[in-house]
């Protein structure tokens, strides 16, 4: 069953958000399982808001790629993360993502790579 999972992170930056999916390459080879990820400044770090396929998908990641490529950084935050069973989903303008995505300021293309 697809699940929602919101990642509060306080401290993380905007440099530390980018250096952690840069070593991971998600966005250019992308776990099999995850169907959407959107990330926004908060008013103390990072919300990362994602949609996966299940549970055991989205937690076989956590543990096995992103926390331990964090470690590997030294970016060491304390993460809360809510996991909740997808209730529905409205996306009228999907065609439109890509391109919104590559002029997003925290995209592939956009980071500033500059070491934290």
């Amino acid at each position: 069953m697809a699940v929602v999972t919101t990642l509060d992170i306080p401290g993380l930056t905007a440099n530390e958000y980018g250096r952690i999916l840069d070593r991971i390459g998600v966005e250019r080879r992308p776990a099999g399982g995850i169907y959407q990820h959107v990330a926004h400044p908060t008013a103390d770090g990072y919300r990362i808001i994602e949609i996966w396929d299940d549970r055991t998908g989205l937690e076989h990641f956590l543990e096995n790629t992103l926390f331990p490529a964090a470690q590997a950084l030294g970016i060491q935050r304390e993460v809360s993360v809510t996991i909740e069973t997808l209730h529905n989903i409205f996306a009228p303008r999907i065609g439109e993502l890509a391109a919104l995505a590559s002029t997003a300021p925290g995209g592939p293309d956009n980071r500033d790579h500059a070491p934290a």
